[in-house]
């Protein structure tokens, strides 16, 4: 039996501790063509979560080792896997405290045991749906910050090669008037500094309403972070290579490279942790 609504080849995960109930769901779900994991306890689902990145996780509340909140409470706090959604299975959630203690942790959704196929099938779309277009929008806003920090570049590149060009001209005339020179000169170094600030207020703007939270969040995790610190790890969180951060910032890409390896060191991140991945959980 296969769903018109369903996604096909997304990949769930199933944790409890009771077989019978893995069992159960995951037949479920493979009938409507779902590619489907399964784990028993928190710590095996750590372990699976990380390995095989999975479209959503189904999860019972008690279980042995690690139980279901302390484990959606972990996940929640990596890179790269905080937003995997979580749907919490359980008979225990009967009341608003424990409604609120799942929805603290990190659930977006619950299913009351003893589960009901049709209700299963109707949350898990509808998890994976709002899923995809989540991720759909992210990725649409990054590709928008990217097209502006492109256009930013562009626009400060063909005022330095206006620069240059008004110097080659100048020097190709024999009669200067120096007091119209220096003004004119003044009034581009003047142009390409509000330029600068304005191409730097902009993104900052348009990245803010992207990520509302992120600075905010950055500096409370890392309050020492200086100005320039914080303008790095805003085209870090977008995935910019040295390359690009260089030519956007108009700096040589070795002080880049050195700027990255001692905001690493600041942060504390080991060397195989992903800026990208790990400026995702702010």
């Amino acid at each position: 039996m296969e769903s018109s609504v369903n996604l096909p080849k997304s990949k769930l995960l199933i944790v409890d501790d009771d077989p019978y109930v893995v069992d159960f769901i995951s037949n479920v779900l493979i009938d409507y063509n779902y590619e489907v994991l399964a784990a028993f306890d928190g710590e095996m689902t750590i372990k699976i979560v990380e390995k095989e990145m999975p479209d959503l996780i189904i999860m019972d509340w008690e279980m042995p080792k690690k139980n279901g909140i302390d484990t959606i409470k972990y996940l929640k706090c990596q890179p790269g896997i905080s937003d995997i959604p979580v749907i919490m299975i359980t008979g225990r959630l009967n009341n608003k405290a424990d409604l609120k203690i799942a929805f603290d942790a990190g659930a977006i959704d619950f299913i009351h045991k003893p589960i009901e196929p049709i209700e299963l099938i109707a949350r898990t779309n509808s998890m994976l749906l709002l899923y995809k277009f989540y991720k759909e929008s992210i990725r649409k806003k990054d590709w928008e910050l990217t097209l502006l920090s492109n256009s930013i570049n562009h626009n400060e590149k063909m005022l330095v090669e206006m620069t240059a060009l008004f110097d080659h001209l100048t020097q190709s005339i024999q009669v200067i008037d120096e007091e119209k020179y220096i003004g004119i000169k003044a009034k581009i170094k003047n142009i390409n500094s509000n330029l600068k600030n304005n191409s730097w207020d902009q993104f900052q703007a348009y990245f803010k309403n992207v990520y509302p939270q992120f600075i905010d969040n950055l500096l409370k995790a890392y309050p020492k972070l200086s100005p320039e610190e914080i303008k790095l790890c805003h085209f870090l969180r977008m995935n910019m290579s040295s390359k690009e951060i260089a030519s956007i910032t108009h700096k040589e890409m070795h002080s880049i490279d050195i700027a990255r390896y001692r905001l690493r060191k600041k942060l504390s991140l080991e060397r195989e942790v992903k800026f990208n991945e790990f400026l995702t959980q702010f």
